[in-house]
């Protein structure tokens, strides 16, 4: 039941998946959002952060979540919280997707700012950054699937 025993099977199982994968992407053939974003930035996504034992949700992911928890917020305010951390320590590739790097870059900076203000936001401004993700089609999903790893391995460690 140890995270760092479940988050280095994963990086074993996921050994090489990068150059694996990548090795044949070009410019011109890149197909999908992730191989495009590889090949113009060298972005590797969540590949990237499988091969490595997941450090996004180790170093930032739980770490928030049981924070926001002993602090006595419920599992969903430490969960937006946690959401927020995860967008900040790592590329949403999701998030490139529905939009370009520039902003990526400039809604990580906005949160930044956000969560140095306080770390676990209020109802309000949470609302504030749901509405301002909607209205430009915004979605940060590869920090949710993070988000959902945090909360198993959370739940994992304990039983």
């Amino acid at each position: 039941k140890n995270v760092k025993v479940v988050l280095g099977e994963c990086a074993a199982m996921t050994k090489g998946i990068v150059e694996h994968d990548f090795r044949e992407v070009t410019e011109e053939n890149a197909g999908t959002t992730g191989e495009k974003l590889y090949v113009k930035y060298g972005i590797t996504g969540i590949r990237g952060q499988a091969e490595k034992g997941v450090p996004a949700v180790m170093e930032a992911g739980l770490p928030a979540l049981e924070r926001g928890l002993k602090k006595g917020l419920s599992l969903e305010q430490a969960g937006c919280a946690t959401l927020l951390a995860l967008m900040v320590s790592t590329v949403d590739t999701n998030l490139i997707g529905r939009s370009n790097r520039e902003t990526q870059l400039q809604v990580t900076e906005e949160i930044k700012e956000i969560l140095e203000r306080n770390p676990y936001p209020e109802e309000d401004m949470l609302e504030i950054l749901d509405r301002a993700f909607i209205s430009k089609n915004l979605s940060p999903g590869g920090s949710a699937d993070l988000l959902t790893f945090t909360y198993f391995l959370y739940f994992l460690k304990e039983q």
